[in-house]
């Protein structure tokens, strides 16, 4: 982790209405950067809560750690795909508290419905990168053109800033990755500085405690080291630390990338 530099690290939503295709596009991500292999089986594999599997929804907004080569260069790039239903719309808010940019989905025969307003405006409040992604082009019904000039209307977003996608079959998939690079900006981070860190997520496992899910703003956590609370000033103690690729991987250390001098 530590030989990324700050510019080549991106943090990253994905946020739509319910059922208009994020999970979906988040395993094509996960195959196309070579964190998961290309199977038939893939889907949903971010969602791990029996109901989100036998619903096909998405309840708990789960992360990922993405490694992606593109014009010479490696990338790190954070993913946090979210629920898309409007009871869990705390769950996207405290996500996109951990990101600077998000890549907003939008049905291409359904067009824009209520919580992709909603998530919109979330994502627009915390002054993050907003990149229109039109999915399921292929349907038969799917009219991308009728879409794009939803978005102009609504969100005032440039018609030629939308990527028209199918994330079932992979199409214009790259185009995505490519764009997060693109358009979202790194994280600002100082690795000198003492140790910062947002917690946007957190599980209780019977056996080894709490599992805290948090994007690093500065300084370095090492497992044994003692963290303080800024909200209820109590201490901690790290037991482990790892990143998410999508499953648990443990590092030594998790430290903020460095700035190229």
């Amino acid at each position: 982790m530590s030989r990324f530099s700050v510019e080549n690290i991106r943090n990253f939503s994905i946020i739509a209405h319910v059922d208009h295709g994020k999970s979906t596009l988040a395993d094509r991500l996960l195959e196309l950067t070579g964190t998961i292999d290309k199977t038939k089986n893939n889907k949903q594999v971010l969602d791990k809560l029996q109901v989100e599997r036998e619903r096909g929804i998405t309840v708990k907004a789960q992360t990922a750690s993405l490694f992606y080569n593109w014009e010479g260069k490696q990338y790190l790039l954070n993913l946090i795909d979210t629920p898309g239903h409007v009871d869990f719309s705390y769950e996207v808010s405290r996500s996109l508290s951990a990101c600077q940019g998000v890549l907003l989905v939008v049905d291409a025969n359904e067009g824009i419905q209520a919580q992709t307003v909603a998530n919109f405006f979330l994502a627009f409040e915390a002054q993050l990168s907003v990149i229109p992604v039109i999915n399921k082009i292929d349907l038969k019904n799917a009219d991308p053109e009728r879409v794009e000039k939803q978005i102009e209307k609504v969100f005032d977003i440039p018609s030629d800033e939308c990527i028209k996608i199918s994330a079932k079959l992979g199409t214009n998939v790259e185009r995505v990755l490519q764009a997060v690079i693109e358009r979202i900006p790194p994280p600002k981070v100082h690795r000198k500085n003492p140790l910062r860190a947002l917690v946007f997520d957190s599980t209780f496992d019977q056996y080894r405690g709490v599992i805290a899910n948090v994007a690093l703003f500065d300084g370095v956590v090492s497992k044994g080291d003692k963290i303080v609370s800024a909200h209820t000033k109590k201490i901690h103690e790290v037991n482990e630390v790892g990143v998410l690729n999508p499953n648990e991987q443990p590092a030594h250390k998790l430290n903020v990338p460095y700035r190229p001098i």
